[in-house]
């Protein structure tokens, strides 16, 4: 594989001037980058208020942080990503530079800002740009991935994807959040995941790969001893981000099923013998970003780089086309509008992409047997039994799900149920390096055997009908949870809807 092709960067740090409006620029091409910093004197409003940076000193050094694959990639694919949005007629929400705020302890993605110029104050009300720190690991690491937030930004007109705060805790790899979370979170994590599969950089395998293997006291967090909780204690469980990720570990249920919420939804241990459900795999924003880097990389050979922005630009285009017809709502399946828009925009590979879904799922959108099929096949491999591997079943299961999916793909939509969000009285979850304490708060359609024993009262038998009738049939509403869920008056007392 060909080392990331080299993206110019043309700063644009300018007193007084009003922000450069270019033309979206080709693939390749010069991108324009603002770097801005707020500005104290600004008058109060609803929106931040930034102005230029002017320091030629500091402009050179923040330049010189882009000089890595990852920014490259990030800078090319907001050139691409604009493009799509300008041809929809998007031309006036959002700039044709690049908007980097420099802000302390900046790791986030925003939509809408304003821009002092001189006396002016410009509002950019639907534009989206990245939040970054100073430091230049940032560049390297959390651009990239925010970067993933603003194209689909701009993608959705100048609007942040909805999210619903149904977890105790904010997103994280392993965990089942919602929808708009998992959908956004896992689209930006895919591009890690795909920067550490293409570069073979220095500075991107540190990041990502298992390949320094020290030993003993000097090598302080570095060593070996630590490999398990060092990546935990980067919240974003770098490491996992890339090797999980690429493994498609999180269409399985956690290995941790016993009463711990941080174990059940933070550690990357999986059960293979457990498929997680249609609902729960629409939470994960690890299956999100399994299904958008496979889509990119799929294949019997490497696909070159140009192969992947091909079909990255594709993805784009279909992503575009989803936000702009699809419900904008936190409840929604994304992913699935995602599947069904994909077919009219491209139908010569649509065929590819839906077996790369089906593959990766499991079949649990499309078939109640589906993950007994599975357990089945991955138990006799445990114990070498290649006379019970089942193979034919499944490989004719496999068949008919393509054939019913893409014959309609409305078919992806039948196993699903709403989102039912509910707090559990006198349960909190604490992330201390965070300073959060949040109430213990699950979805009864995707909450983790280990989380629906957390609830106080609830006995070994009311956990075992909770699931049972779920894998029945979702939850259809609150009323429904409570007729056929098994769980006592008591515990159900202990429920906060």
């Amino acid at each position: 594989m060909r080392m990331i092709a080299a993206i110019g960067v043309a700063v644009l740090a300018l007193a007084g001037a009003a922000a450069a409006q270019p033309p979206a620029q080709a693939v390749g091409a010069g991108v324009q980058v603002a770097f801005v910093e707020p500005d104290p004197l600004a008058p109060a409003g609803a929106l931040p208020c930034y102005r230029r940076i002017t320091d030629p000193a500091r402009v050179a050094s923040l330049t010189r942080f882009l000089d890595n694959a990852a920014a490259r990639w990030a800078l090319d694919l907001y050139a691409r990503a604009r493009s799509i949005a300008v041809a929809r007629g998007a031309a006036a929400m959002q700039p044709a530079e690049y908007t980097i705020a420099i802000v302390p302890d900046g790791d986030n993605s925003a939509v809408g800002f304003r821009l002092k110029t001189g006396t002016e104050i410009e509002d950019h009300p639907h534009a989206a740009y990245v939040q970054l720190g100073p430091e230049e690991w940032r560049f390297s690491t959390t651009f990239l991935h925010e970067t993933g937030h603003v194209a689909l930004a701009m993608l959705a007109g100048g609007r942040g994807i909805p999210r619903r705060e149904i977890a105790a805790i904010p997103h994280t790899l392993a965990a089942l959040t919602d929808r708009g979370t998992a959908f956004d979170e896992g689209f930006a994590i895919s591009l890690e995941t795909l920067i550490a599969q293409l570069s073979n950089a220095p500075d991107v395998r540190r990041q990502y790969h298992h390949d320094q293997f020290l030993f003993g006291p000097a090598a302080k967090m570095r060593a070996e001893y630590y490999w398990p909780s060092a990546d935990l204690l980067t919240f974003a469980q770098t490491h996992a981000r890339y090797a999980a990720v690429r493994d498609n570990a999180f269409a399985f249920a956690p290995a941790f099923k016993q009463p711990d919420y941080l174990r059940v939804q933070i550690e990357t241990a999986r059960d293979f013998a457990s498929l997680r459900d249609a609902d729960q795999l629409l939470a994960s924003e690890g299956f999100y970003a399994s299904f958008f880097f496979s889509i990119l990389v799929r294949g019997e050979r490497a696909p070159s780089e140009d192969t992947v922005r091909f079909r990255q630009n594709t993805v784009l285009t279909a992503l575009a086309e989803t936000f702009a017809t699809m419900p904008f709502t936190s409840e929604e399946p994304f992913l699935l509008h995602f599947l069904t828009t994909y077919k009219r925009v491209s139908a010569a590979d649509w065929g590819d992409v839906l077996d790369v879904f089906l593959d990766l799922s499991h079949g649990v959108f499309m078939d109640a047997d589906a993950a007994a099929l599975w357990r089945g096949h991955y138990l006799a491999a445990l114990g070498l039994d290649l006379a019970h591997l089942d193979r034919a079943r499944i490989d004719a299961a496999r068949e008919r799900w393509h054939a019913a999916a893409a014959a309609d793909p409305k078919v992806l939509y039948a196993r699903l149920g709403p989102q039912l969000r509910c707090e559990v009285a006198g349960r909190e979850v604490r992330l201390v390096g965070l300073d959060s304490v949040r109430p213990l708060s699950l979805d009864v359609n995707t909450a983790e055997e280990g989380v629906i024993r957390l609830v106080p009262g609830i006995t070994e038998a009311e956990v075992a009908s909770w699931r049972a009738q779920r894998a029945l049939a979702p939850f259809a509403s609150v009323a429904d949870f409570r007729k056929r869920s098994g769980v006592s008056a008591n515990v159900l007392a202990g429920l906060r809807f």
